[in-house]
Parts: C-alpha cells; sequence; structure tokens
C-alpha cells in the first residue's frame, strides 16, 4: 500500500529536468461506483510517453488510452495542461486505492511521478487498504446477527458481508483505522468461521482464514468447539477467536457481484 503522505509530493528522479513541472492534484478523491472520473496529469516540458499505474499492478499507457486501446478508459475532454489525463467511464470498488501518473521527459530528461488515493465506495463504506469497510459500531450484535445486517446492506450494484482481511498490512490499517477514529477501540467481529469444522478457518466468502503469524493473537485460535468466530482485538489488532454469541460490533464489506465470490 502507497504511503498516503508521500502522495503528497511531486517526486523527481535524478535525472530529471530542474524545469520540468508536473501539473497534477494529489488530494485523495472520493468517487460513487458507476460515475465517471477524471484522473488528471499535465506536463510542463515536452515528454516522450506517460502512464497511469494502479497499486494492484494495472498499467495503462496514455497514448493508448487516448486512441481507444483500453475499454471504460478514454481520453478527457480538455487536454491543455492535461496530456497525460485519463477517464474511468464507469469507477468500480476495485479502481479505489492508489493511482500513479508517471511522465518520461523528453531527451532522455528523467522522468516525473507522482500519486493520489482513489476511495470508490458506496454510502456508508469507508475505503481502507483496498477494501470497502463499514465498522457497525453503534450496537453490539452476535456473530450470526452481524452477519445478518450486513447482508441487509445488499443491494442489485454490490454485495455485503462481514469483512474478509486479505493481508498482513490490510489488517494493520484496519486496525490502525480503529485506534484512529474511536476513542476506547472495541473488538469487531469479521468473517472468520470454524463453525462447521473445529480448526478449519475460513472466510464466509470462500477461502481459508490464515493461521500463521503474524496474524493471530498468541496461543490463538484455541482448540475449544465453543469458540468458532473471528474477531479483532482491539488493544493489539491481532486475530483471536470467541464465543460466536458474544455481542461486540461487526466489520461489514462491500463486495462486487463479479468477483467470483462463493456466495
Amino acid at each position: 500500500m502507497v504511503n498516503i503522505s508521500c502522495a503528497l509530493l511531486i517526486i523527481v528522479l535524478a535525472l530529471a529536468s530542474a524545469d520540468a513541472t508536473l501539473i497534477f492534484d494529489a488530494s485523495d478523491v472520493k468517487a460513487t461506483p458507476g460515475t465517471s472520473l477524471a484522473l488528471s496529469c499535465g506536463v510542463k516540458e515536452d515528454f516522450r510517453l506517460c502512464f497511469w499505474d494502479h497499486e494492484d499492478g494495472r498499467s495503462f499507457q496514455v497514448e493508448d488510452v487516448h486512441a481507444g486501446v483500453h475499454p471504460g478508459l478514454r481520453a478527457p475532454e480538455d487536454l491543455i495542461d492535461n496530456q497525460c489525463g485519463v477517464v474511468i467511464d464507469s469507477v468500480s470498488v476495485e479502481d479505489s486505492g492508489a493511482w500513479t501518473c508517471r511522465v518520461f521527459l523528453a531527451d532522455n530528461g528523467g522522468e516525473l511521478r507522482n500519486t493520489k488515493i482513489v476511495a470508490a465506495c458506496h454510502d456508508p463504506f469507508t475505503y481502507v487498504s483496498g477494501g470497502c469497510f463499514y465498522f457497525h459500531s453503534t450496537e453490539g450484535l452476535s456473530w450470526s446477527q452481524g452477519r445478518d445486517y450486513c447482508q441487509s446492506l445488499t443491494t442489485s450494484e454490490y454485495y455485503s458481508d462481514l469483512a474478509t482481511v486479505q493481508s498482513c498490512d490490510q489488517l494493520g490499517e484496519i486496525w490502525q483505522h480503529i485506534v484512529i477514529n474511536y476513542e476506547n477501540p472495541p473488538m469487531f467481529f469479521i468473517g472468520g468461521t470454524d463453525v462447521n469444522e473445529e480448526g478449519n478457518w475460513h472466510w464466509v466468502t470462500g477461502g481459508t482464514v490464515p493461521r500463521s503469524a503474524p496474524f493471530w493473537y498468541p496461543r490463538h485460535p484455541q482448540v475449544d468447539t465453543t469458540r468458532n468466530c473471528l474477531y479483532i482485538q482491539a488493544a493489539s489488532g491481532y486475530f483471536a477467536d470467541a464465543s460466536c454469541s458474544s455481542v461486540i460490533p461487526c466489520i461489514c464489506e462491500e463486495f462486487s457481484y463479479d468477483t467470483g465470490l462463493e456466495l
């Protein structure tokens, strides 16, 4: 995940011309899924080519976008001081995250780049580290009640369920969000369970819950048939297992229907 503080800096490589200037608004942007999103980027210097890169590894050469090579992406109507700009016709949850504009200057003048964070989540979900999450903290619910609540947020545009965690970095940023936004951080149920087979932890949307460090609190998960539901500890940010009848807040996640979930 790109450090957001770095997104406020124009990174000029050592070989870049001292007179070259990237025209770029590094402010984070919120977008509603299904609407168009303009990513603007210009340069006050002759350049050879430019790219837009997403943190998930996707990379688009702007000249190809302007030529219509990439469906769903197009050139903006106004290219003045925006020669490397692109427009996403219908932004999706998967387009959330860090987008970097890279410009290669003419005559081996080096490279300019800058990054901005796009958050494309439906209300009431909030973008955190590659996903759209809703921290339902106004009431305590059992694990099954929490799942029912999350699923009740489902619409024709997206599916909602208890949250999943895909990486250690994502777990850390979710916990950081909890610590920053709650004066007395609560524990939160998420969508992991071994209720069907003791010790076989899986996500409600499919896939295996990681069992290795540094996800779990020491001596967790416990071999205990009364502790079959996963939560994030408030004090440490680790996974731990609890009784599914415990009453605590929960975290919901927004999913696209085309992500191949086992719904």
